[in-house]
């Protein structure tokens, strides 16, 4: 390769001002701190991909992905600095090299919902090509690098996110890449004074009803013991001391008071719908990013972020709504970008009545005071073709079992025994019953991924072509668990599998909407979405008395995926395997922290999360059920 164009790219970032308070404007002018990274690029691979090439490089963190759009490498460095910090300065040189190609750069594949029943072409038509952009003489993307920065939890501290994304970019008329060489990267900044946050009365708030309360108590009693030291507020007392636009955002504001004066890192929303009604025993947030599929959906990262940095370069509150029109959580040309960062640590369970506390909160102490590897070494993987060619997809790729080979080969590094339930092993998994004897052995960590709906999930077998289906979980296998005291933390890939707002009134409401015929026989058939069932697949893994897992993640909507080789390149196949990085590879050892982490990462690494629904929606979607301070593995 022939070094023939040098650039030199400078940027300067100027962030003042940023406090929530006039406090935080003070900032230390003697110790003005500075970070210097340089990264050195390898020379890229090129790989014939059919008509196209793909670019592959080493220290690549990610590629762009746009449907129909050129696949380039991404370079992305992340800055961490304590929140209120004033950027002085950031400087990005590098040189680029350019490579003239044989053939076009492949293009990115649209998202598919995970979803068994989608009509095959809509699979089939995730391979698409902008004809503009590669028609086009302008270089894509048009930019070199791009800098953001947000505000979050970094190691349980609050930080500002500076994140630096270089870019290859491409010449689609000529076949001409231009890849960055040396990354050299100087940052300084001063950092405030004045914090913001109190020092750590409390770790842990409980945010419930007063019915719930004494019920409660056992499990702050228990964390109280751990060093957790935990303290009950209730939506009773929440509602008349704030003056939010609804009950969430009452409860949100309670929740950025209790980070900032009494040092909480962790909420826990114990409760859910009120029985099986459309009442809430403690609200949700519902987003409004119509996917074209569904119009929103539940999201709890709402509740955990509470801070973002405003274009005064000023920390404030993040209420979701940045148009000010009263509509949370919009996506659109006028809808609202959001910070997204979590900046505390959210779980919930949803409980819906009194009868349901006493074995969960049972289950925490049992949990984190008795487990030991003889068990929890152990961990389960379950999964199969999610698009294979009966729905669309090439032979060969075997999406399900990609993304969970990478939960496998993390876990093996440190120690764990797997077993391994894919379709793609003869007698491995043959039905539900296999992955109930799996459970009922114990095990640590247990992670599918496949396609659901609130009551089941499963996956197809390999390559197949002849509609073949294999149950893995239903929610009246429940009653079967008997893996008392051995209780895993579960990763639940799928659409809707933590749908925690369903309830038995959907089917009154649905028969209003569509009709008797509509709801049952006809389409759209909404019954069969089981939206009616009493609680979701996760949390009647969590809420099983005696048995079942210590917490689940799960999609509360739609959940998206790639088709074929690019399934671990982002959406759930990319955010599911990375809760277990941020156990193995960056020494997280809570079930809220490895969630957290994960949605981190996607925001740091994937990025899109304002600029593309599906990217969005992923973070958006995907809840803890639990509580989010149980210590993987126990004390």
């Amino acid at each position: 390769m022939k070094k023939i164009l040098t650039l030199v790219l400078i940027g300067v970032l100027v962030i003042s001002g940023l406090g929530v308070s006039a406090l935080q404007k003070d900032w230390d002018s003697i110790n003005t701190m500075t970070e210097k990274t340089t990264l050195f690029v390898s020379d890229p691979v090129i790989v014939e991909a059919d008509e196209y090439v793909r670019i592959n490089v080493d220290q690549a963190t990610s590629y762009t992905h746009e449907a129909g759009k050129p696949m380039l490498p991404v370079f992305t460095t992340v800055y961490t600095v304590p929140l209120g910090s004033k950027v002085t300065s950031l400087n990005v040189n590098f040189d680029v090299e350019q490579t003239v190609l044989s053939k076009k750069i492949q293009p990115a594949t649209a998202p598919v919902p995970l979803s068994n029943t989608l009509p095959v072409d809509i699979v089939a038509a995730t391979s698409v090509f902008d004809e503009a952009t590669y028609a086009s003489s302008s270089l894509y993307p048009e930019q070199s690098y791009v800098v953001r920065k947000g505000a979050g939890i970094q190691n349980g501290e609050h930080v500002m996110f500076v994140t630096v994304d270089c870019y290859s970019q491409y010449s689609p008329t000529t076949d001409t890449v231009y890849m960055p060489d040396e990354i050299a990267i100087d940052m300084a900044y001063q950092e405030p004074t004045i914090s913001m946050f109190a020092m750590d009365e409390y770790d842990m708030l409980i945010v419930t009803t007063n019915e719930f309360e004494d019920l409660l108590q056992p499990l702050v009693d228990h964390k109280n013991a751990m060093g957790i030291n935990t303290i009950i507020d209730t939506v009773e007392n929440i509602y008349p001391a704030y003056d939010g636009r609804d009950d969430a955002e009452d409860i949100k504001l309670r929740i950025k008071d209790a980070v900032e004066e009494w040092g909480i890192e962790y909420v826990l929303i114990a409760g859910g719908r009120d029985g099986q009604s459309l009442n809430w025993k403690v609200p949700s947030r519902t987003t409004n990013n119509d996917d074209g599929w569904e119009a929103g959906y539940e999201s709890d990262l709402y509740f955990a972020d509470l801070y973002k940095i405003n274009e005064e370069n000023e920390t404030v509150f993040e209420d979701w709504d940045s148009d000010g029109d009263g509509v949370f959580a919009e996506f659109g040309f006028r809808g609202d970008k959001m910070d997204y960062y979590p900046d505390v640590t959210i779980g919930r369970l949803p409980f819906r009545s009194t009868n349901e506390i006493e074995a969960v909160v049972q289950k925490i102490i049992t949990y984190e005071t008795t487990a030991d590897d003889s068990w929890f070494k152990k961990g389960i993987v379950i999964s199969g073709d999610t698009f294979p060619p009966s729905r669309g997809g090439s032979p060969g790729w075997w999406e399900g079992e990609m993304e969970t080979g990478h939960t496998v080969d993390m876990l093996e590094s440190i120690g764990f025994t797997m077993n391994k339930l894919w379709l793609s092993i003869p007698g491995a998994w043959e039905g539900p019953q296999d992955f109930i004897d799996a459970m009922n052995e114990g095990a640590g960590f247990v992670h599918f991924a496949g396609h659901s709906n609130p009551a089941s999930w499963g996956n197809h077998p390999p390559d197949d072509e002849t509609h073949e289906f294999i149950d893995g979980y239903r929610i009246w296998d429940n009653p079967k668990f008997t893996n008392e005291g051995e209780y895993p933390m579960v990763i639940l890939g799928g659409c809707h599998s933590a749908q925690f707002n369903v309830t038995l009134s959907h089917i009154i409401t649905g028969i209003k909407e569509y009709g008797l015929m509509g709801y049952f026989f006809t389409s759209p058939m909404r019954f069969y979405y089981y939206e009616w069932v009493p609680h979701d697949l996760s949390s009647w893994i969590v809420l099983n008395q005696d048995a079942g897992g210590i917490g689940c993640t799960g999609n509360t909507g739609l959940g998206y995926g790639y088709v074929n080789e690019g399934a671990d390149q982002g959406l759930g196949g990319w955010i599911e395997p990375r809760f277990f990085d941020a156990y193995v590879n960056q020494s997280i050892d809570t079930t809220g922290g490895c969630h957290d982490q994960a949605i981190i990462d996607y925001i740091n690494i994937i990025g899109n999360v304002n600029s593309d629904n599906i990217d969005r929606k992923t973070i958006e979607e995907w809840v803890l059920i639990g509580d989010p301070s149980v210590k993987l593995g126990g004390y």
